[in-house]
Formats: C-alpha cells, sequence, structure tokens
C-alpha cells in the first residue's frame, strides 16, 4: 500500500511541475498586445490614414556578444547614464534568429545612482519592439533579464533535498506544498482580484489549505484533528487581533503597489485595509501549522508511549514542549518582517527621522502589526492545540494508522 501511495504522488507531483513549467513557457513565448501602441500613443484599430498595421511584441532572446559598460550622454539633456551595447539573437517565431542591436541601460531610474549588473555572453532577455505592417520599426530594448531558468533550477534543488531527506514525508509536503499555492493563485488572488472580500475568502482558503495540509501529511486521525483545531483557532485569533488593532492604529494598507493597482484600467474597486488583513493571514499561516502540527505529533507520540497519563498531566507536558518550541518561533516571523523592511528602515535613519517619526509611518506600522499580529497567533496556537490534544488523547486509545508513519 506504501509503495502504492509513494507512486501516486510522484506522479502527481512530476505532473504539476510539467504542467507549471509549461503553462510559464506559454506565457512567455511570444506576447502581441492588441489594444494599446505605448510607443506612438494610439489604440490599435484607429484609422491614421492607411491601412498600416501597428504591433508591440515582447519576444525571447539570447545575448551573443556583450559590450564594455560606457557613459551615454542624453542629445536631450544633461543625463548621462551607463549603458551596455549588446547583440542579441531573438528565439521566438516572429524574429527566429534575428540578431539586433540593442544599448542596454543599466541605469536601474533616469540618474545613475543605482545600477543594474551588466549583461554577460549567454543572458537569457526578454526584447521589446514595435512593428508596422510585420516589420519593426524603431529601436529594440530589453525589457527583462529572464530570471525563470534559476528560478526552476532553485526549485529543483529545493524539492531534491525534501525528497532526500524526508522520503515519503518530503513527497507528501511537497504535494502539500504544491496545492497551497495553486489553492492561493488559482482561487484566493482572482477572487480578490475579481472583488470578493478578501479577508473572507483567505480565511476560508486557509482553512481548506490546513486540512489538506495536514491530512497528507499525517493522515486522517486524532492527532491531525488536534492540529487542524489549534492551528485554525490560532490563525483566526491572529485576524481578529489585525483587525482590531488595524482599526486602533488607523491603518489604511495603502502603500506603492496599492497604488499602482488603482492606476490600473481594471473595474474592481479594492478594499486595501481587508487585502492587509488577508496578507497578514497568509503570511502567519505556515507558522501555525509548524507549531500546531509539531506540537499534536509529540504529545501523540507521549501518549502512545505512556497510555495511563492523565489529561491534566498530558497538557501540561504539551504546555513544556510548546514552550520550547516558543522559544524559537516567536522570532519566526518578527525576523521575517524585519527582513522586509530592512530598506525602509535604513530610509528613514537616512533621513534622520526620530524614532517616534519612524513608528508612525504607515508601512512601519503595517509591518508592525502583521509580525505581532502573526506572532501572538503562532503562540496562542500552543496552548490551544495542547488543550485540544489533551481532550481527544484523554482515555485509553489503540494504536491509530498513522498514514505513512515510517
Amino acid at each position: 500500500m506504501k509503495k502504492w501511495t509513494f507512486f501516486g504522488l510522484m506522479v502527481i507531483l512530476i505532473f504539476s511541475v510539467v504542467f507549471a513549467t509549461e503553462n510559464i513557457e506559454e506565457d512567455y513565448e511570444y506576447y502581441i498586445d492588441e489594444n494599446y501602441d505605448y510607443s506612438l500613443g494610439y489604440n490599435e484599430g484607429d484609422i491614421i490614414g492607411d491601412d498600416t498595421v501597428y504591433e508591440n511584441a515582447l519576444m525571447k532572446g539570447v545575448v551573443v556578444e556583450a559590450g564594455e559598460v560606457y557613459n551615454y550622454k542624453s542629445p536631450f539633456s544633461d543625463l548621462i547614464t551607463p549603458v551596455q551595447d549588446v547583440k542579441v539573437k531573438i528565439r521566438d517565431e516572429k524574429m527566429k534568429d534575428k540578431v539586433l542591436d540593442i544599448q542596454y541601460s543599466l541605469a536601474v531610474y533616469e540618474d545613475d545612482v543605482i545600477v543594474t549588473k551588466p549583461l554577460k555572453t549567454g543572458n537569457k532577455v526578454y526584447v521589446y519592439a514595435n512593428f508596422e505592417n510585420g516589420e519593426m520599426v524603431g529601436e529594440a530594448s530589453i525589457a527583462y533579464v529572464d530570471k525563470q531558468g534559476a528560478i526552476i533550477w532553485l526549485s529543483l534543488i529545493y524539492a531534491a533535498l525534501i525528497l532526500l531527506i524526508g522520503r515519503m514525508k518530503g513527497l507528501k509536503a511537497l504535494v502539500s506544498l504544491i496545492i497551497t499555492v495553486v489553492a492561493f493563485f488559482a482561487f484566493t488572488i482572482p477572487q480578490i482580484f475579481a472583488g470578493a472580500n478578501a479577508l473572507g475568502v483567505t480565511i476560508l482558503t486557509a482553512i481548506v489549505v490546513t486540512i489538506l495540509t495536514l491530512i497528507i501529511i499525517s493522515g486522517f486521525n486524532k492527532k491531525t484533528l488536534a492540529a487542524i483545531i489549534g492551528t485554525t483557532a490560532g490563525i483566526v485569533l491572529a485576524g481578529i487581533l489585525a483587525i482590531v488593532f488595524g482599526n486602533t492604529m488607523r491603518l489604511t494598507g495603502v502603500d506603492e503597489d496599492s497604488y499602482m493597482l488603482t492606476t490600473a484600467e481594471i473595474d474592481t474597486v479594492f478594499n486595501f485595509e481587508n487585502i492587509m488583513f488577508a496578507g497578514i493571514i497568509i503570511g502567519a499561516l505556515g507558522a501555525c501549522m509548524d507549531v500546531g502540527m509539531s506540537l499534536a505529533s509529540a504529545m501523540y507520540e507521549l501518549k502512545q508511549e505512556n497510555p495511563e497519563i492523565t489529561k491534566g498531566r498530558l497538557f501540561k507536558a504539551g504546555m513544556n514542549i510548546g514552550k520550547d518550541m516558543m522559544g524559537t518561533m516567536t522570532n519566526t516571523l518578527i525576523l521575517a518582517y524585519i527582513g522586509s523592511s530592512t530598506c525602509s528602515i535604513l530610509l528613514f535613519m537616512g533621513f534622520k527621522f526620530q524614532l517616534f517619526e519612524i513608528l508612525n509611518q504607515e508601512r512601519i506600522g503595517e509591518q508592525i502589526l502583521r509580525s505581532l499580529a502573526g506572532s501572538i497567533g503562532l503562540v496562542c496556537t500552543i496552548p490551544l492545540t495542547a488543550l485540544v490534544c489533551s481532550v481527544l488523547y484523554n482515555g485509553k486509545m489503540k494504536k491509530e494508522n498513522d498514514y505513512g508513519r515510517e
């Protein structure tokens, strides 16, 4: 039975990886913007005075020759920009194998204070060009440097290490990870984008993901049920705290990304405050599941080794185990959010903001709320899970079929 289960999960994993890879390739194979010409400033289909057909294209290419970096002075201003002359061989069918000479700007913004890395021969890129009646007009430019290959390789290394170290358990972890990613990107995000209540949709997804993940990892038994109840309660508590203190702090959830979203040509009106609360729940979900499952598993083993242990002693033992976990897990979310806010903190220090000014910044207040509300939910998962375990494990327990146990 174990072999068939392992085989089935492996087939699902391989199919999912292949499906994801193929879809990534399709998304970037060839793109035509049929509605708007950004460089010439008119909509396709507009009558320009003739029957000319205009297109914009984003094509794959590979750098076959990369020159040295030099400073280029604009003929229209005093702006000096670091650039690099490169030759790019197009890989898409529209200009298959054609080599384009492109001037690649290394400046991230208009000035040259922040520059990106120079291109090297062999680098894969995406080239943006305008077409008139099927022929390229004007100069092509490099829109993106391809990062897809590195991401895939890093993902494969991650998956291989999980399988190598975890074997069957590792395979189940990968399957649950794929389900989690698919759930959020195929259901939650599209629903929010369509105008659904971000908080409600996220809570629903978090509960479903928790149930599926823990059942896949540990099977359907009392241990899993205890972890599901404890994790769900911790997540809901984190969400309630986020809402209460988010309103108290008068946070809006508005930042540069949300502002840019308002400029997009879409009909949806977003509630950025709810989106912020939803993000807090998503950020805390993994850590709460980790604590809930680990504690439920430890208390399950304790009960199996000492069937006569009382409910009170089992709860106390669970709390002692949880306290040791708390010592390290409380750092998890705090450090994650500190890491994501490092540049913002340095920015405020650079402008010599005082501490009260930093704490009252919208983005800093949001990160503090994220880290503390999530961490409180994580900490509360411990006594909640311990309590549920002490009740579910009470009395005599026969050895359950621990699905996938090695």
